[in-house]
């Protein structure tokens, strides 16, 4: 883990791999980032010398000051070897190696990449990659070889993301920083040849500054999957471990093979497992999104499956009803008295209009005043586990402040609550009224389920396992 810690906060760093001729090389936009971007320290390094962006270039390693904390290599595969076993004689302990050539190429690359294993073993180095992109820290460690001007960073946050595809990390980032929710760090594990995704898992686990774990895999080496699982065994009464995992399918087995050489999955055995074990099993990006939003706002929990659910528009509650019942999440219709109760908080001249079933429509008459009231009277019943508010900003009394104004009634009460609101620009300090209040925000009515869909699931392992 020393290894890690250093990696993730280094305080002086290398590139291998620079060139003085190719501005565009990835060793040259990966030290361009760590140099002026992040503004660490950090040594060019290529055999031929000379200088890079005006700053003299190292030889070698073994010719580099002695106070390197981290060496991101991106060199031809068949130069690795070499360069790990310069790390490890200099007593560098951290290393991400970005090269591609290994074993996702064939056999000559697998045994190229058993050596380079062999090597960060011997000397006690903490190896990502190789065929990565590397390691994202917000404000302190950039190491992907993309141009920071073609990529979207998020801001620092509490989620952090664990990834065997480039790719779909990096996808990742643009929607999280599209949609405003922060994250710790972000890793390219690549192929995974000694640092796996259960170090990262372990790593984060014990960091405070960490709520959420998410992770993409596309397979496991021999024996890894029942050490990824019972690690997170130990994690999850902590904090949520939410999973999308790659190659279930047949097509998307070979694609895997072809991708990370590691071995995929049976869907069901997996989902098994993952259940088992507390994992959170997302089953596709957008609820991957969903549930690592959510769980960035650590939600109360749930303690069963039942919603009580308010809008100012029959339809929307028509469809979360619909979407609601695919999640197995229940709407449990309000008794003659609750509705009453309910009905007695609206304005009087709208009671009449206004349905109390379940889900609730308040009309397009209702204001921020019949929402706070029908919430706090609804959070009140033993029937329900949650609310779900649906947030249509149109109805002329819905005015910018309810997501505030509600959300300070939410916290009167021990209920989940969870909102719907358009993701439009003009509705921003809605969602922000909610979101600064600690109330998660979906922008379709299909994440906001899914939002309390990962609750649940979560929420049930915790009640199985005696921890809730």
């Amino acid at each position: 883990m020393i290894g890690l810690k250093k990696m993730l906060n280094p305080r002086v760093a290398a590139v291998v791999g620079v060139s003085t001729t190719n501005p565009f090389n990835p060793g040259n936009v990966i030290f361009r980032k760590l140099a002026f971007e992040n503004g660490l320290p950090t040594y060019p390094i290529n055999p031929k010398g000379g200088t890079v962006e005006g700053i003299a270039v190292h030889k070698s390693l073994t010719a580099a000051p002695n106070d390197i904390d981290l060496v991101v290599i991106s060199v031809p595969a068949k130069y690795v070897p070499g360069i790990l076993t310069e790390c490890g004689e200099k007593n560098i302990k951290s290393v991400i190696v970005v090269s591609g050539g290994f074993s996702e190429v064939g056999e000559a690359g697998a045994n190229l990449q058993s050596e380079i294993v062999d090597i960060a073993n011997k000397y006690g180095i903490t190896m990502v990659g190789p065929n990565c992109i590397g390691v994202f820290v917000p404000d302190v460690l950039d190491t992907f070889f993309l141009p920071s001007e073609r990529v979207a960073r998020p801001r620092r946050g509490n989620v952090a993301i664990i990834s065997q595809s480039g790719g779909w990390l990096i996808e990742r980032l643009e929607e999280f920083a599209g949609r405003d929710v922060g994250i710790a760090a972000a890793i390219s594990i690549g192929n995974a040849a000694q640092t796996r995704v259960t170090d990262f898992v372990e790593y984060f686990g014990n960091d405070n500054r960490v709520d959420v774990i998410l992770a993409y895999i596309e397979g496991f080496a021999p024996g890894e999957g029942r050490d990824f699982v019972e690690a997170c065994e130990k994690i999850v009464p902590k904090k949520p471990i939410v999973v999308l995992k790659g190659g279930e399918s047949e097509a998307g087995h070979r694609a895997t093979q072809s991708h990370t050489s590691s071995l995929a999955g049976d869907h069901a055995i997996t989902n098994a497992a993952f259940n088992q074990y507390g994992v959170i099993h997302a089953l596709d990006e957008d609820e991957v999104m969903a549930y690592a939003k959510v769980f960035s706002f650590k939600p109360k929990p749930m303690k069963g499956s039942r919603v009580g659910t308010l809008t100012v528009s029959g339809g929307h509650g028509v469809i979360a009803s619909d979407e609601a019942a695919q999640y197995g999440l229940l709407m449990p219709l309000f008794d003659k008295e609750q509705q009453a109760s309910m009905r007695d908080m609206m304005t009087p001249e709208y009671q009449g209009i206004a349905s109390f079933r379940n889900p609730c429509d308040l009309t397009g008459s209702a204001s921020d005043i019949d929402y706070e009231k029908v919430l706090d009277q609804m959070l009140g019943f033993d029937t329900i586990d949650a609310a779900l508010l649906l947030l249509l900003p149109y109805a002329p009394g819905i005015s910018l402040q309810i997501g505030a104004r509600v959300a300070n009634v939410a916290k009167r009460h021990q209920k989940t609550v969870i909102a719907y609101v358009p993701d439009l620009e003009k509705y921003e300090v809605i969602i922000r009224g909610f979101e600064l209040n600690g109330i998660s925000v979906g922008d379709t009515i299909e994440e906001a389920v899914q939002m309390l869909n990962g609750i649940r699931m979560r929420s049930k392992y915790l009640q199985h396992a005696g921890v809730i």
